[in-house]
């Protein structure tokens, strides 16, 4: 499974390491944290989980890409984005957008760390870090978790 996820506070790559580990149910040695600038340094490319972060500005704070390999199905991991996502905010406290690319690239869901799920509209700006932009009038009923 690859996962997009933007998160409205940053969290330390040791922190972000632990949740993965404890959220994928996989021994903390399994996960590798990597910065983007260093995403293809010296990696352990055989863990089950990848998380490489990059810093943003606006409403997001920070930027994860995570693969998590299958084999962590035999463990109880979550099986999907949306699952991943509830997870990881409830544990964290963090709130998580993560695409939706059904409706359109702009549209993402935001998981609270209650479980609370709503649509959200995410504006990027063309800027380095990437700038994001909850859409005012982008926030959608919220659905069941």
């Amino acid at each position: 499974m690859i996962c997009n996820f933007l998160l409205t506070r940053p969290l330390e790559p040791t922190e972000l390491a632990e949740v993965l580990a404890a959220v994928v149910r996989v021994p903390h040695r399994q996960v590798d944290v990597r910065a983007g600038r260093d995403a293809l340094g010296e990696r352990d490319w055989d863990a089950f989980v990848l998380c490489t972060y990059h810093p943003a500005r606006g409403d997001v704070a920070m930027s994860l890409d995570i693969q998590v390999q299958p084999a962590t199905a035999v463990y109880g991991a979550p099986a999907t984005e949306p699952e991943l996502a509830a997870a990881f905010a409830g544990a964290t406290g963090v709130a998580v957008l993560h695409p939706d690319d059904r409706i359109d690239p702009d549209t993402y869901w935001l998981t609270a760390p209650t479980g609370t799920v709503t649509r959200a509209r995410l504006l990027a700006a063309d800027d380095e870090p990437t700038t994001y932009t909850v859409n005012p009038d982008g926030l959608l009923s919220p659905c069941g978790a």
